[in-house]
C-alpha cells in the first residue's frame, strides 16, 4: 500500500517493558548500571507493521494483554517505543485510558484549555470552541469543578468532547465508550459517523466485536504482541469469536454485551408461532415458523434496527439477520409494537436452538435492548436424516 495515501504508517514497531519483582530492584539496577540485570523484559509489541489509508475506519480486537492499547498509545505519541517507526499525517486526537491527559486538580474548563494548547490550538481557538465542548459534554456546572470529583461517565463525556472539537484528522478511541450511558454512546456514534463521512481516519479499539463489525471497514486481530490477522471486518471478527469460544469459553459472553438498561426501547416478549399463528416452541423438520417480538418504544428515535441471531447448543453461529440488511423500516414514534421474522425455509437438523434478539441505533452499533440466549426452540423429526447443523437438498448418483 502506498504511503502517499496513508494517514498512519507503522513499521516494525516493538515495545519492551522492564518488569521488576520488587521496588528495590529498580534501585539496584541504577547502582549496578547494567553490570547486572534485576528485571525481566516483557515485549508488549513485536515487529508490528501496518498502514491505515486516509479515511479508513479500522477496528483493533484481541484479548487483554495482546498489545491493542500499546499500539494506540504509540500512534498517539503518549508512549515511547523501543524500536521501529510510527508516522502519522495530520492532527491526532486520542481518547485512551480513562482520564489520561487530565490533571485531576484542574477544573474541567482548565483541562479543556490545557488539552487544546497541547493539541496546538491558540488561546482564541480554544475560547471559540469552549461552548461546543461544554454543550457536547453536558456536565453542567461541573465544568468548573476539579475533575477528581467527576464520575467515570463525566470524565468520558469531557474527554470525548475535547477530542472531537479540535478538528482532528485522525481519531483514536480505546474502549472509552463502554463507560458512558446509552444516550451519550448514541451521540458519540453519530459524531463518529459524521467524521467517517468527512473522510477522517478512525482507529477504534473494543472488546465488543459486534460493534467493531458494524462500524469499521477493516479489523486487526492482535495476539501476543503481534498481528494475528488483518482484513475484512466480518472475516476477522468471526475468526476471533471462534478462537475465543475454543480457548476461553468463560470469556465468550463478553463477545456480546448483556442486556443494557435503556429509556429508549424495551423488548417485552419473544415467542414463536407456526404458519397458523399458534404459539409453540417445538417444530417439525422443515416446518415453517416465525419469531415474534413485542417491544415498546419509549422515546422517539429514527432508524431503529432489529436483529435476530440464531445459535445451536454448541454456540455455533447459524444465521444472523437484521432489518437494516433487508431494508425494512421500523416505527420511530413512542408506542407498543410487534415485529415478526418469518423463516420461509427451515432445514435445520433436529435439536435445540437459541436466539439473540436485539434492537440497535441506525448504524446497528449501539444496543438499545438485547436478549442474550434467553429464548430457545426445538426442531424434531421421527427419522434420522443426517448430521450437522442444516440439511442440504441433494441427490445421489451411482456411476460405473
Amino acid at each position: 500500500m502506498s504511503s502517499n495515501n496513508a494517514s498512519i504508517v507503522v513499521e516494525n514497531l516493538s515495545k519492551s517493558f522492564l518488569m521488576y519483582e520488587k521496588p528495590i530492584d529498580r534501585l539496584k539496577q541504577g547502582i549496578f548500571r547494567g553490570k547486572r540485570q534485576f528485571y525481566k523484559e516483557f515485549w508488549a509489541l513485536k515487529n508490528v507493521s501496518f498502514t491505515v489509508k486516509a479515511g479508513q475506519t479500522v477496528g483493533i480486537i484481541g484479548k487483554n494483554g495482546s498489545g491493542k492499547s500499546t499500539i494506540l498509545q504509540a500512534i498517539a505519541g503518549t508512549l515511547s517505543i523501543t524500536s521501529g517507526r510510527v508516522q502519522v499525517k495530520g492532527r491526532v486526537a486520542a481518547l485512551l485510558e480513562l482520564g489520561s491527559g487530565f490533571n485531576p486538580e484542574f477544573t474541567g474548563r482548565e483541562n479543556i484549555i490545557m488539552n487544546g494548547a497541547i493539541m496546538g490550538l491558540t488561546a482564541e481557538e480554544i475560547k471559540a470552541r469552549m461552548p461546543q465542548i461544554e454543550e457536547f459534554a453536558e456536565i453542567g456546572e461541573f465544568i468548573d469543578q476539579p475533575t477528581k470529583t467527576y464520575s467515570s461517565g463525566m470524565v468520558v463525556r469531557l474527554a470525548f468532547a475535547c477530542a472531537i472539537n479540535v478538528d482532528p484528522d485522525i481519531l483514536i478511541i480505546d474502549e472509552a465508550l463502554a463507560v458512558g450511558d446509552m444516550q451519550f454512546q448514541l451521540k458519540c456514534i453519530d459524531k463518529m459517523k459524521s467524521f467517517k463521512k468527512q473522510g477522517k481516519t478512525i482507529l477504534f479499539c473494543s472488546h465488543d466485536s459486534f460493534m467493531i463489525r458494524n462500524f469499521c471497514d477493516e479489523a486487526i486481530w492482535m495476539m501476543n504482541g503481534q498481528i494475528n490477522l488483518r482484513g475484512n471486518v466480518n472475516m476477522v471478527t468471526e475468526e476471533y469469536q471462534d478462537y475465543m469460544k475454543l480457548t476461553s469459553p468463560e470469556d465468550s459472553p463478553n463477545l456480546i454485551s448483556h442486556q443494557p438498561k435503556t429509556d429508549i426501547l424495551t423488548i417485552n416478549n419473544v415467542s414463536y408461532v407456526d404458519v397458523s399463528g399458534n404459539e409453540k416452541n417445538t417444530f417439525g423438520f422443515t416446518e415453517r415458523f416465525s419469531v415474534v417480538i413485542d417491544y415498546t418504544i419509549h422515546n422517539k428515535m429514527e432508524g431503529i434496527v432489529a436483529g435476530v441471531a440464531l445459535y445451536d447448543k454448541q454456540n455455533t453461529y447459524v444465521c444472523g439477520l437484521n432489518t437494516k440488511l433487508d431494508s425494512i423500516e421500523l416505527p420511530s414514534s413512542p408506542g407498543n409494537y410487534q415485529i415478526k421474522l418469518a423463516y420461509d425455509e427451515v432445514n435445520l437438523f433436529p435439536g435445540t436452538y437459541l436466539l439473540d434478539v436485539g434492537f440497535f441505533d441506525s448504524s446497528a452499533v449501539v444496543k438499545l435492548d438485547y436478549r442474550y440466549r434467553e429464548d430457545s426452540f426445538r426442531i424434531t423429526s421421527g427419522d434420522y436424516i443426517g448430521e450437522g447443523i442444516t440439511y442440504l437438498k441433494h441427490h445421489w448418483k451411482n456411476e460405473r
